[in-house]
């Protein structure tokens, strides 16, 4: 596409203009939704979905079907005979929670799952997760974003995988030499949100999940804010401040102002 780069001065830039050129252009590979996560999201948001749908959509995916068995047999859930079926098992686990472990294990599977750049894809990883578990945790307290909330979390940073991939395509270029640490970190600073956004757009998410991802390092006052991207801000900077993927940094003015917006003042309220 034109660009041309070495490992000396101005790589980081280079780069980042050769993907805004590809991202303008909409010609950024980017994978596919995984077709279990796109399914159980397409019937979490269909009215009159039951259990038989959910089970439907599972069974196409064998080792999916395991792990819902797994877990619904294992010792946290197992009150007394152990299932053998997937109807039974999502009984047992409900619906909600079978539906959020799908996602996350298919997108983590599909997505995380890189080999290039592992600790930046682990390190986001756990962030995502967590920020999902804190939005669900937000959404249950302030009824913001409720039927969504898991998921909002779990990909507001998926630009960072998909980012990586490109990365790497430039590091083949270059003989299979890895970029240094300090070019990496300067792209997923400036680029990881805004390809966040591009593959959530291309998935055919709402604009709220695009804009949360395209936003979710920036808090912009109540008034300008939408509610997603409050969710996702407040969850993000929850896993910050509890080390979750990255070192403790104390609560910033932003996280107190934003839960003040979300009548959340005590965080005491703030809990799974």
């Amino acid at each position: 596409d034109g660009a041309s780069y070495s490992l000396g001065h101005g790589l980081a830039e280079a780069i980042k203009t050769s993907i805004s050129r590809r991202l303008a252009s909409n010609t950024l590979d980017i994978p596919r939704l995984p077709h279990v996560a796109g399914r159980i999201l397409e019937l979490a948001h269909r009215p009159g979905t039951d259990v038989d749908d959910v089970v439907q959509a599972i069974a196409t995916d064998p080792f999916m079907a395991s792990r819902i068995l797994s877990v619904a047999n294992s010792a946290a859930y197992a009150g007394g005979a152990s299932v053998s079926g997937l109807h039974p098992a999502v009984m047992r686990l409900g619906m909600k929670f079978v539906q959020d472990m799908v996602c996350a294990e298919s997108v983590r599977l599909k997505v995380f799952s890189g080999r290039s750049y592992r600790s930046t894809l682990e390190q986001s990883w756990r962030l995502s997760l967590g920020t999902a578990i804190a939005c669900d945790a937000l959404a249950r307290s302030t009824g913001l974003e409720r039927e969504g909330a898991f998921m909002l979390g779990l990909l507001h940073d998926i630009g960072v995988p998909v980012l990586i991939s490109a990365v790497s395509g430039y590091a083949k270029q270059n003989n299979d030499q890895a970029l240094r640490e300090d070019v990496v970190e300067i792209l997923m600073s400036q680029l990881h949100e805004e390809v966040g956004a591009y593959v959530l757009r291309n998935w055919g998410m709402s604009d709220a999940f695009v804009s949360a991802a395209r936003t979710h390092h920036l808090y912009r006052g109540s008034a300008k804010s939408t509610p997603a991207q409050k969710l996702v801000y407040a969850g993000n900077q929850i896993c910050e401040h509890l080390g979750i993927a990255s070192e403790r940094r104390d609560v910033n003015f932003r996280f107190v102002e934003i839960l003040s917006d979300l009548q959340l003042a005590d965080t005491d309220k703030v809990s799974p």
